[in-house]
């Protein structure tokens, strides 16, 4: 009987998108994918490790999971695993640690651990070597394992430290299982050093895609079927500035050209790389790109942006946001925020506050200040009371919820472009996902995975709108045929799986 995984992703998109090829390399070597929710041969926590919070919750699955089953080879991969290897190791039921430039080659580990009878590996804990120490004779910086005397119940740890300018590190691959919509992570790590921020650790330097792989991944994806990609990156506005090969406008314009996805979606964006190069080539191409825009404020007060080490003024972010309101009125416009940043005075609030209730924001993504050790802002002062902290969050929240309720008000009775979902409601209605990122409600199975004109008739209490359908639209057809596509996609990547 075949080798089985299951996959438990927390975090970002970018982890979604690198479980994706983590599950297409265990495929491509045999394993069989299970649900969360099933006994298997290995399970894999991707982790993330952006608050202390995240860590917690890290740690808490990893026991949930291993007192399930209690059986399996228990793998933890991720920015968790890449900034804390060693707390890692020692959380109840980990069998084995891989860093975030380790974790695509997830299956060769496994092969190494389980063997061809299945046997856990000899308990040997490895530690990957940098460059220039022993384990890395050739200076390459590969993770060649040293291992040390064996400590009862202490897991291999294999974290490769980030050169100064790594390479992308992808693959392709042509699905992503359980999503009818696909991420896909043509950018990863940061140059910037945010105060708060401990991304550039656990991702590494800024890095990009190359261009030809962008194109290449996308018809993969519009072969098997995906008919939305989103675009996402830690840094998503900087693709292409490490290589050489254009800027995110000229990359979004090539993928427009070439056909391939029905809608393309960015993730977050930084605000001083929204240009009028993007925003033309947005405008240009009609619903295709999703008027979904998010970009990180974190606060409205200029003196906390420097403390914070944000590249931007309040003024330089408002005016962003109202050339994105001008250009394209019904786009849905959001903001992280962060309240109660150290030394946050009630001033600084108050300009927070003011800034996003009269500007053209329409969603709000609060974080309460916690203390994430390992960064700058850990150790400034004065920290805020939890009671300021609480009421600062509890006002941003509330603000959020009425300029969200507004905006989508202001949506009743448009016409909307959707994208209907094989997700599904208790009472058996397919949801639909327009461009603007408002889910509605579809009762013809017949339109499962296809864009359909609606519109918006009446939001629920659940935030989803009963709408009226206008018009479906035909799936282009793919040249070659089904089989013939099939046949290309086995090629490529060794798989013979169904479409999505």
């Amino acid at each position: 009987m075949p080798k089985s995984v299951a996959f438990r992703t927390i975090g970002c998109r970018l982890n979604q998108c690198e479980t994706a090829q983590m599950q297409e390399a265990l495929l491509a070597a045999g394993y069989r994918l299970v649900g969360w929710d099933r006994p298997a041969t290995v399970r894999v926590v991707n982790t993330c490790t952006v608050t202390a919070k995240s860590d917690r919750t890290c740690r808490h699955e990893i026991r949930a999971a291993k007192r399930f089953d209690p059986d399996c080879l228990m793998v933890v991969t991720g920015c968790f695993a890449q900034v804390s290897p060693e707390a890692a190791a020692v959380v109840s039921g980990v069998d084995l640690v891989l860093g975030n430039l380790d974790k695509l080659r997830l299956a060769e580990h496994l092969a190494e651990r389980l063997g061809a009878g299945g046997s856990r590996g000899s308990g040997t804990r490895g530690r990957s070597a940098p460059p220039g120490e022993p384990g890395a004779p050739d200076g390459s910086g590969a993770p060649t394992a040293t291992t040390t005397p064996a400590v009862a119940a202490t897991p291999p740890v294999v974290v490769t430290p980030y050169p100064d300018r790594p390479s992308f590190e992808g693959g392709l691959f042509t699905r992503f299982h359980g999503y009818t919509r696909a991420f896909l992570k043509i950018q990863n790590g940061c140059d910037s050093s945010c105060a708060y921020c401990i991304v550039p650790r656990a991702r590494g330097p800024a890095r990009s895609m190359r261009r030809a792989e962008v194109l290449e991944q996308v018809r993969l994806l519009a072969a098997r079927g995906y008919r939305e990609v989103v675009l996402t990156g830690i840094d998503l506005g900087s693709w292409g500035h490490d290589t050489g090969e254009g800027t995110l406008a000229g990359l979004l314009e090539a993928l427009l050209a070439e056909g391939g996805a029905g809608r393309y979606r960015l993730s977050s964006i930084e605000p001083l790389e929204v240009d009028t190069a993007l925003l033309d080539v947005i405008g240009q191409a009609g619903d295709r790109v999703a008027h979904h825009f998010h970009l990180p404020l974190q606060s409205g007060s200029d003196a906390v942006l420097r403390r914070m080490g944000r590249p931007y003024s309040s003024a330089e972010y408002v005016e962003v946001v109202d050339e994105l309101a001008r250009r394209f009125p019904q786009a849905t416009l959001g903001a992280d925020v962060i309240a109660g940043f150290p030394g946050e005075t009630d001033e600084e609030f108050e300009q927070t506050f003011t800034l996003i209730e009269q500007s053209m924001l329409n969603y709000l993504h609060v974080f309460s200040y916690s203390d994430r050790p390992g960064t700058r802002a850990a150790s400034m002062a004065p920290k805020i009371t939890p009671q300021a902290l609480r009421e600062r969050s509890m006002r941003l929240i509330a603000l959020g919820t009425r300029k969200k309720d507004a905006f989508r008000d202001s949506l009743r009775g448009t016409e909307q472009r959707v994208l209907v979902l094989k997700e599904r409601t208790p009472d058996g209605r397919l949801v639909g996902l327009t461009g603007n990122y408002v889910e509605v409600l579809v009762s013809d199975d017949s339109l499962a995975n296809r864009f359909a004109r609606v519109r918006l008739r009446g939001r629920l209490q659940e935030e989803r709108w009963e709408c009226d359908l206008l018009q479906a639209e035909e799936n282009a057809d793919i040249p070659g045929g089904q089989e013939g596509v099939t046949r290309d996609l086995r090629a490529a990547t060794g798989s013979s799986e169904e479409q999505v």
